[in-house]
């Protein structure tokens, strides 16, 4: 990849998961910052630092087993990750978040704490899906593209295994887009937050979940032939509802202070 064209994938890398986009940014300094830059809030250091901090300020209803696997997921955070090392730091990264989202599923009562906690991951993976499916990332004429965009959704087996043998751009963004049934999907992902917040979202912030929900009505609109062409608009429009309603909870439910270092 040349200089140039690897700038632009890290800053729009950066823009997706909500970082500051820096430009004329290698690759290797991106992959630092978003890794294990505990001082960058969209880093996976700085996440697990926040994840493990709550679950200390909390310790007296979090259980035993999740304390745990936060507390030893942060004390193994690498302080450097090599080039060549990225993906098995990324895979392991992967496999601790869902050993924790396990624990919870295994241990947590049903009560509004984990309605929150639901809520939170639908939105978090909502605005996060929406963001990529409208990133610069993707190139509407490339199979490549979009078969890396279902794998980073996580829906490439899923996709194929729906009679698509052969990634088309159309038809992944279709269901990217637009499949209700699949859990990394964006329609599924917009409905699930949206039955959250009906469930548990206070008066306090009304108009950002109405402004969600426009977002989610405009998403239903679009038909599957249409996909490609909608994509921009929609999931543009969908990422922003997203981080409204996320910021507004922030801000007047939750207010955590920052991680202690």
């Amino acid at each position: 990849m040349a200089g140039a064209q690897a700038q632009d994938v890290s800053a729009a890398l950066r823009a997706v998961v909500g970082a500051t986009v820096l430009r004329d940014t290698e690759p290797a300094v991106t992959l630092d910052a978003l890794a294990l830059d505990r001082h960058e809030p969209a880093s996976i250091a700085s996440a697990v630092a926040v994840a493990r901090d709550s679950a200390r300020r909390a310790r007296e209803v979090v259980s035993t087993e999740l304390w745990d696997c936060l507390d030893v997921t942060r004390s193994r955070m690498p302080r450097k990750v090599g080039g060549d090392r990225a993906h098995d730091f990324l895979t392991w990264a992967k496999e601790r978040s869902a050993l924790a989202v396990g624990v919870v599923d295994g241990d947590a009562s049903r009560d509004e704490v984990w309605a929150f906690f639901t809520l939170g991951r639908s939105i978090t993976r909502c605005r996060s899906t929406a963001a990529l499916l409208g990133s610069a990332l993707l190139d509407d004429e490339s199979a490549d593209s979009w078969s890396d965009a279902l794998r980073g959704c996580g829906a490439r087996e899923a996709f194929r295994r729906g009679s698509h043998p052969e990634v088309e751009p159309a038809e992944a963004a279709a269901f990217l887009l637009l499949d209700t049934n699949s859990p990394r999907a964006l329609a599924c992902l917009a409905h699930r937050a949206a039955d959250g917040l009906a469930g548990v979202a206070p008066a306090c912030v009304a108009e950002q979940v109405a402004g969600f929900r426009r977002a989610v009505a405009a998403l239903d609109a679009v038909a599957p032939g249409d996909a490609l062409a909608a994509l921009a608009g929609v999931t543009a429009q969908l990422a922003s509802a997203a981080a409204a309603v996320d910021a507004a909870l922030e801000e007047r439910v939750f207010q955590a202070p920052a991680p202690v270092s």
